[in-house]
């Protein structure tokens, strides 16, 4: 490409931030001992804005037997109803084994409560539900703001009395409970202290003298199966499919809306707590199967389990056992972490494929750079100003040399350079989406704005270019001597580990490869010790030594920030984030930059044969190919077809089984005759076995399709238990969406309809309209946070807690087109929520509130822009368009442009000049709110860390500000001569828009 347009952006690297004061010493609070009872407990709402409490049901179990069995009503359930429950309890007993004659019981809210408090508090039994978020709400009589541990979230007073004037008041001698919603898979649950505890409360869980301990509080054992089937299998599931999963007897009932009641109904809720007492147990089994020195309430996610097992073998957290790991390396190695590579290379164009998957990508990476030797290690030590020995391994690698497995240990280091390469770069790169970005492309610098990148980045763009940057410095990590104190462990019981003789990465590897091969363990064995090596695989390879928590906390905090220069820094920011326990940047950013560079290596290897690919992700590439090779039609490629058109070259498919082979040199496990790099079952024919030819088209990152065409040419979708073993399609950019079929049900089979429509047109096929293109496109929000409920108070004014809409009750959530927003708002702080109704006749018509100001608004769907009072909102149509032309603006069209949204054929790498360089944290955990479009604002996502000698406002647009005449300002600006003053004289900083405004009023006067 002759002559690129070089654009300046700002760019992003994270930051390390932390705050002595502030900062908590991680310790493990959970219990490995198990109560014996469990209080299983499932609460039904009614379909409607406020999904009122209207019965539950619940299940005491103590040692697998049920003791009592119960159903229980809200305290305004309709007299009829409540006679169909009277009648119920006196002809049904308990689900008990036979000759067992125990009647059910009937209990209200309040005296279910009551039964609640001496179980799970006095007694300290389990309470497990399916979503106990949503049961403590049903549950309760009011709910407010949490505070302290659970600040975020919300506290739930459960236990009241009436005052003397007959009014209902919380009851202090009883615990509130408190829910903190941290993503969609995983809450932290807990009482509070309450007034005058007996003394036997204040004895500690697992305390070995018994004795009480002043200012203990029992938190409870709350065990929501949603995320302790999550942290067991990595998998969201609903009942049913949990049932289905772990050979629960008895299933949930398909319908779980709350209609009419009737006996069967009644039926239907007890047969569902009866599922989720079984479920339980089968959880409780399975996690029982790790040795590790965790509670299952304490087990959230992957991680808790790969945590466990770590402390299992008594291996403690890198920053624990050094604390006084200079923070200045961390700084530097926080700066260089990016995340997956992923990208697409030929946009909305259908291409034959061959669809390749890197065996255990993380696994991998970890075992060939042998970063499970610092894991383990006594001490880290850092090689400080290293950069002749780097720069001299960096000149003398080939690609040759990449495929000999001990060339990745030499690369466990960083470098500090004048960016001039292909190399990873976080960029706002369409002012459409606004948001960072991390793309792989042309960066260039000046020396005052060098940067940490980590060596395999470094080794991906001079594989790219051919050039070695210029390095201003370099350190390297190195592991020395042994922990003393870790311990061997058997993975799910059965696999031998000694931290000290195995790589802990290679034998979860290993043990996956040989699972079909084993006779020692029944089919069902075998399967569950491949989930779990899966989930070990997963939860420690990678996350957790990256892991950083954003605090919830409103109020701005001064924090300590180490970056790209030796000296810190110290700012004040709101939603501060700091380490995980097992956090150690220089783990986790080599992790990445080695899967980032073994992808590079097959970009590599593809080009050698002049060859190219349609999308790359993570750890998977969809190699353009055919069984015999030959000419591919695509707008924008090097070659050219018979008749003219623009073509890559397609690899065939003995070419693509030629670099996989490659890539068995550097194999790091016992099975040498096995390559790394697979070639996908997607290939091949489940009937048959026999390679098949699969297409892949892509849209932009994260969004593509995998397919097959029949005799005619038409697409087939690969979909799992049809004609693959998963479905092939993206969800990405849609799965926050309902169902416009039928809201209420979790299918996403239209997502699939809607990608057969987009690969049908982009093949000049007629496409079949959908029938649900003209309704509004809606999703579906749980009120996570007491900010989300606020937007509602005039909805809930005057009414009686069970007659709001409360904390985990479900909004319908819109999308407001371009130019729709109503007149005097701000695109960034406006976004419509309704109450939810589940019927799409109706969402037109309902009351929809901004969650921002409070106020109402009515929606359309007509027009091209909103007005006064109505924002005119995107149908599933639109939504639907825009998702089949999205940009991909982190990467270049043919002549060296962004990408745009007409943009078809190959794309090139964008050449990115760096403006400036911006400190920020991680994304925050609110991804149902960003996904939703709930969230438009960045400073919502991302913590932004300003470093003064590097802020643009305080060293670039303040000082010419200052230069010009208010009078003008006013003038060209609109704004006030009071607002103007204060910014002038340094005594407050605008807000972002009016920075915005101001910096595009130099722009015009061309002083900036």
């Amino acid at each position: 490409m002759r002559n690129p347009e070089i654009r300046p952006l700002p760019i992003a690297v994270r930051v390390f931030p932390y705050a002595s004061d502030i900062q908590k010493e991680h310790r493990w609070t959970g219990s490995p001992l198990l109560p014996r009872g469990m209080l299983v407990i499932h609460t039904v709402g009614r379909t409607g804005a406020t999904q009122q409490f209207a019965i539950g049901t619940y299940r005491f179990i103590v040692g697998g037997q049920c003791l009592e069995e119960g159903l229980f009503c809200g305290d305004d359930l309709p007299k009829r109803e409540l006679q169909i429950l009277q009648d119920y309890v006196l002809r049904n007993n308990v689900d008990a084994p036979l000759g067992d004659t125990r009647r059910l019981r009937l209990l209200t809210r309040a005296e279910f409560v009551d039964l609640l408090f001496q179980l799970a508090y006095k007694a300290r039994c389990h309470v497990v539900g399916l979503d106990l978020p949503s049961n403590i709400s049903h549950l309760a009589c009011d709910s407010t703001a949490a505070r302290g541990f659970y600040a975020g979230g919300f506290s739930f007073c459960l236990w009241s009395y009436k005052d003397d004037r007959g009014r209902e008041r919380p009851d202090g001698f009883r615990p509130r409970i408190c829910v903190k919603h941290i993503d969609r898979n995983r809450s932290l649950i807990g009482f509070t202290a309450r007034n005058s505890p007996d003394q036997v409360d204040l004895i500690p869980e697992g305390s070995p003298s018994g004795k009480p301990q002043p200012g203990y509080k029992f938190r409870g054992h709350f065990l929501d199966l949603r995320p302790f089937a999550f942290a067991l299998t990595d998998e969201g599931y609903s009942l049913e499919e949990a049932c289905e999963a772990f050979g629960v007897e008895h299933r949930k009932q398909q319908d779980a809306r709350y209609g009419p009641l009737t006996n069967e109904r009644i039926d239907d809720i007890r047969c569902d707590v009866l599922a989720m007492s079984e479920l339980a147990a089968k959880l409780v089994g399975e996690f029982a199967e790790h040795p590790i020195p965790v509670s299952p309430t304490h087990a959230l996610s992957p991680a808790s389990i790969g945590k466990g097992y770590l402390r299992a073998m008594g291996i403690s957290p890198v920053l624990k056992r050094q604390p006084n790991f200079p923070k200045e390396y961390l700084g530097y190695a926080q700066t260089a972490f990016y995340g997956g590579r992923n990208s697409v290379h030929i946009r909305k164009v259908v291409c034959p494929v061959v669809y390749t998957d890197f065996l255990s990508m993380y696994s991998t990476v970890n075992t060939l750079m042998g970063l499970w030797s610092f894991v383990v290690a006594g001490e880290i030590r850092v090689r400080e100003h290293c950069k002749e020995q780097v720069e001299a391994f960096l000149r003398k690698l080939t690609p040759d040399m990449l495929f000999e497995p001990e060339t990745s240990t030499r690369m466990n280091g960083f470098v500090k350079v004048v960016p001039t390469g292909v190399l990873p770069i976080r960029s706002k790169y369409s002012s459409a989406s606004n948001d960072w970005q991390v793309g792989i492309n042309h960066v260039y610098a000046k020396k005052e704005d060098a940067l940490w990148y980590s060596i395999p980045d470094i080794v991906a763009s001079i594989l790219a270019t051919g050039r070695v940057p210029e390095i201003i410095d370099a350190f390297l990590i190195e592991p020395s001597g042994a922990l003393f104190e870790a311990v061997p462990t058997k993975l799910r019981g059965i696999v031998d580990v000694d931290p000290d003789r195995d790589d802990f990465f290679r034998v979860i590897v290993e043990e996956r490869l040989r699972m079909s091969s084993r006779d020692d363990l029944s089919g069902i064995e075998k399967k569950r010790l491949e989930k779990a090596l899966k989930i070990l695989a997963s939860a420690t390879c990678f996350g957790i030594y990256a892991q950083m928590d954003r605090q919830d906390q409103d109020d701005k905090v001064e924090v300590t920030c180490h970056g790209i220069d030796p000296e810190p820094y110290k700012c004040k920011v709101a939603h501060p984030e700091f380490a995980g326990e097992f956090w150690f940047a220089p783990l986790g950013s080599l992790i990445t930059a080695g899967a980032r560079l073994a992808l590079a290596l097959l970009d590599h290897c593809v080009s050698e044969l002049h060859g190219s690919y349609v999308m790359e992700d993570t750890d998977s590439m969809a190699i353009v190919a055919t069984e015999h090779g030959g000419l591919v039609p695509c707008p924008g490629g090097p070659f050219r077809m018979p008749d003219g058109r623009s073509a890559v070259r397609a690899l065939s498919w003995r070419e693509v089984a030629d670099i996989a082979a490659r890539f068995a040199k550097p194999n790091p496990y016992t099975d040498k005759s096995r390559s790394i790099l697979k070639i996908e079952r997607d290939n091949y024919d489940p009937e048959t076995g026999e390679q098949r030819q699969i297409y892949c088209l892509a849209i932009s990152s994260k969004r593509y399709a995998l397919f097959l065409r029949d005799d005619d040419g038409n697409p087939i979708l690969l979909q799992k238990g049809i004609n693959n073993h998963e479905d092939r399609w993206s969800e990405h950019g849609l799965g926050h969406l309902r169902n416009p079929l039928d809201p209420e049900s979790e299918d996403r089979d239209w997502i699939r309809q809607a990608w057969i429509s987009v690969v049908r047109r982009t093949l000049s096929l007629p496409a079949q309209p959908l029938g649900f293109e003209h309704l509004p496109a809606i999703g579906r929000v749980p009120i996570t946070s007491p900010t989300a409920l606020r937007s509602l108070a005039k909805l809930n004014r005057g009414k009686k807690y069970r007659n709001r809409i409360k904390p985990f009750d479900f909004l319908l959530s819109c999308h407001v087109k371009p130019f729709g927003y109503p007149p005097d708002t701000d695109p960034e702080k406006f976004h419509l929520v309704a109450p939810y109704v589940p019927d799409p006749e109706c969402w037109v018509d309902l009351p929809w509130i901004d969650q921002y100001s409070g106020k109402q608004y009515e929606i359309t769907t007509e027009g091209f822009h909103g007005s006064r009072g109505v924002a005119r909102v995107k149908t599933y149509g639109e939504v639907l368009r825009e998702y089949e032309f999205h940009l991909g603006a982190k990467s270049a069209d043919a002549k060296g442009k962004p990408s745009g949204k007409q943009t078809v054929g190959l794309l090139r790498r964008r050449h990115v000049r760096v403006e400036r360089i911006v400190y920020i944290g991680r994304e925050s955990n609110r991804l149902e709110e960003i996904e939703a479009g709930v969230i438009h604002s960045p400073e919502s996502v991302y913590t932004e860390y300003p470093d003064p000698s590097r802020d643009e406002w305080q060293t670039r647009i303040l000082p010419v500000l200052k230069k010009i005449p208010i009078a003008a300002l006013i003038r060209v600006t609109g704004r006030s001569r009071s607002m103007l003053i204060r910014t002038l004289a340094g005594r407050s900083r605008p807000r972002r828009r009016n920075q915005e405004l101001l910096k595009s009023v130099l722009r015009r006067l061309g002083v900036i």
